[in-house]
Formats: structure tokens, C-alpha cells, sequence
């Protein structure tokens, strides 16, 4: 998409905020492949429904990401215990070496399926035409988030990249939030969040002042939405209503502002 008067004339923020997993990078995609390919390995889990799998994953990899990022786990420990744990839901025991070999073949699967959230190459494009300064706040090791950036090519849109284990705290804590306005000499009115967490990028985005859109990748979570912000659904398919959105919610308003 070129450069729009449309967009021009509206007040927009100085700066675009983006968290990475599920926002820019389509983890839930990734995952998924690598537990589809994970449950066709082993019989016991080749008839539960990928959804079930999703759940019990998403709750091993919460818990354990969180006590890796507070540094009470080195990477491989919480690799070998997520998989010990979610393998553990379904009666599986593990011995640290068989999981960890198994969190490689996962790994391996879900690399196969690499891609960016749909649209959001093009939004990431628009937004760049429209010389926007944009910024990565997330949660995770430097390696890895780096790693990502690279691998999906968007690493030279981003003037600013904010890591939990390089500053120091994690969404949604608000000091990296302000950590990242500081790099980039901007106040919080001046910029705007997007994210999928509503917790670590909605609510610590509004904790810090941030005006915030959220990229609604899990519907369930609608009646959990805190008030007066924007709504992406889903992905960034729909071009002008996201970038609208994100430039200036009040251009079309969402049931909570």
C-alpha cells in the first residue's frame, strides 16, 4: 500500500510499539505444526484433539518460561521440564535426556512451519512508507528473539528492540515499557502499543500510559478485555482497517472506546 493522504491527515503516534510472539511472529501456527507432527510420533497422543495438545503445552511453556526468565531455570532446564511436564499430563514420563531430545524434534518441526502472523509483512511495509519509527518490546532471551527477527527478515524495521533478558524485567511490567520510550526519546502519548497478551502488552502497556491495540488472537479471552482499547481480529489481512486502527483508533471505534 503507498502513502495515504487519508493516513496523513490523521493524528497519529509518533512511534508503533509491537510485541513479537503472536503478534508479528506466528507462534500458535508454529506450535501447532510441531505438536501435530509430536502427537503423530507417539500412539498414546496420536487421537487427542489439537487443541487439548495446545492447552496442556501452553500451560508447561507459560510456567516454565516464567521462572527461565526470572533466571531460576537455565534454557535447557525449562526445555527438558516443559517437555517432561506436558508429557507428564498425558501419564508419559520422561528422563531429562529423552525430553530434551524430544523438545529438538519439536523444535525442528516447528522451524518447518516459520512464518509471520498473516498481514503483518504488509502492515510492517505500510507503516515504513508512512516512515513511522517502530519498536520490539517481549519477553524471552535475546538469542532467541534476535534469532527470530532474522529468520522472519523484519529485524531492519525496528530502530529499537527491547528484550526482557537484555533490560533487565518483563512485560508486564511497565519499567520496560518506559525503558523503551526512553531509547527512543518519546513520551507515552506519543506512541502506541500492539500486542496479543492482555496481560503483558495490554494491561503493562496501560500501566505505563500507552495507548494500546489488541491483536486478538485467542476469542475466548473477549470477556477478559479491559475498556477503551482498539481491536484487531484475528491477523493483519484487512490492511486499512488494522493500520487505521493502530494509527488512530477513534477512526472507527470498537465497543470499548
Amino acid at each position: 500500500m503507498a502513502k495515504d493522504s487519508h493516513y496523513r491527515s490523521m493524528e497519529r503516534p509518533k512511534a508503533v510499539l509491537f510485541d513479537l510472539d503472536d503478534t508479528l511472529y506466528d507462534h500458535l501456527h508454529s506450535a501447532r505444526q510441531g505438536l501435530i507432527a509430536l502427537s503423530r510420533r507417539h500412539p498414546t497422543l496420536r487421537d487427542v484433539p489439537v487443541p487439548v495438545l495446545e492447552e496442556r503445552y501452553s500451560q508447561a511453556l507459560e510456567k516454565l518460561h516464567l521462572q527461565m526468565l526470572r533466571g531460576d531455570l537455565t534454557q535447557t532446564e525449562a526445555r527438558s521440564r516443559r517437555m517432561q511436564e506436558f508429557f507428564g499430563s498425558f501419564q508419559i514420563r520422561l528422563t531429562h535426556d529423552a525430553a530434551i531430545a524430544e523438545h529438538s524434534r519439536f523444535r525442528h518441526d516447528c522451524d518447518r512451519a516459520f512464518e509471520l502472523v498473516q498481514g503483518a509483512g504488509e502492515i510492517l511495509r505500510c507503516l515504513r512508507e508512512l516512515e513511522m519509527r517502530m519498536a520490539i518490546i517481549t519477553n524471552n532471551l535475546v538469542s532467541e528473539q534476535i534469532s527470530k527477527l532474522k529468520q522472519l527478515g523484519i529485524e531492519n524495521y525496528f530502530e529499537v528492540v527491547s528484550i526482557s533478558e537484555e533490560v533487565g524485567v518483563s512485560k508486564p511490567d511497565p519499567k520496560i515499557f518506559e525503558i523503551t520510550l526512553n531509547r527512543l526519546a518519546l513520551q507515552a502519548n506519543e506512541v502506541v502499543m500492539v500486542g496479543d497478551s492482555l496481560e503483558s502488552d495490554i494491561r503493562g502497556a496501560q500501566a505505563a500510559g500507552i495507548r494500546t491495540v489488541w491483536l486478538k488472537r485467542r476469542p475466548e479471552l473477549q470477556g477478559q478485555l479491559p475498556p477503551g482499547i482498539a481491536v484487531i481480529e484475528s491477523d493483519f489481512l484487512k490492511h486499512e482497517e488494522s493500520l487505521a486502527r493502530i494509527l488512530n483508533h477513534r477512526a472507527k471505534a470498537t465497543p470499548g472506546d
